[in-house]
């Protein structure tokens, strides 16, 4: 996840989901990607929302490839080479949101696990975790466990 110093910007995909919300983001992250406008930094961004830690927040919308910060130090290499997945990683991936999805979400985790089960990319499932996260927080059972499932699911998929 890049540095929260500096204005974040909707990349071309974040534009269209705001248009279009085929993503179907919860409220909270959609109300902060339509306020992400390339001249707020996080702490701007805070404040508008009335929350001080939007870490987790920014970090679900620059993994679905929705937002980016300009200022964050680049990655050497092919800017669009993404480091290979092993197939087995991927598989324990979904396997750990579609079990938690449908330990905690009733009908939306049936939903969303076959979703994730038809998954064949870790863009995919990367794109998926937001939604599936903010889910997972917004939960009776499941918003204790959500952090650390994001958390896990990111060091497998090498997003630490």
């Amino acid at each position: 996840m890049s540095a929260l110093r500096g204005a974040y910007v909707k990349t071309e995909a974040g534009t269209r989901e705001v248009a279009a919300r085929s993503l179907r983001l919860s409220s909270q992250l959609r109300r902060l990607l339509i306020l992400i406008d390339g001249e707020r930094d996080a702490v701007q961004l805070g404040r508008m929302l009335g929350t001080h830690d939007l870490a987790i927040q920014l970090g679900e919308l620059e993994a679905a490839g929705l937002i980016a910060n300009p200022s964050a130090p680049r990655r050497v290499g092919r800017p669009d080479a993404a480091p290979a997945v092993d197939p087995s990683v991927l598989q324990h991936a979904r396997a750990l949101m579609c079990e938690s999805a449908m330990r905690h979400l009733g009908l939306l985790g049936k939903t969303l696990a076959r979703e994730i089960e038809s998954a064949e990319s870790r863009a995919e499932l990367l794109s998926l975790s937001a939604r599936w996260h903010m889910a997972m927080r917004d939960s009776r059972d499941g918003h204790q466990e959500a952090d650390v499932l994001l958390g896990t699911l990111r060091k497998m998929l090498v997003l630490a």
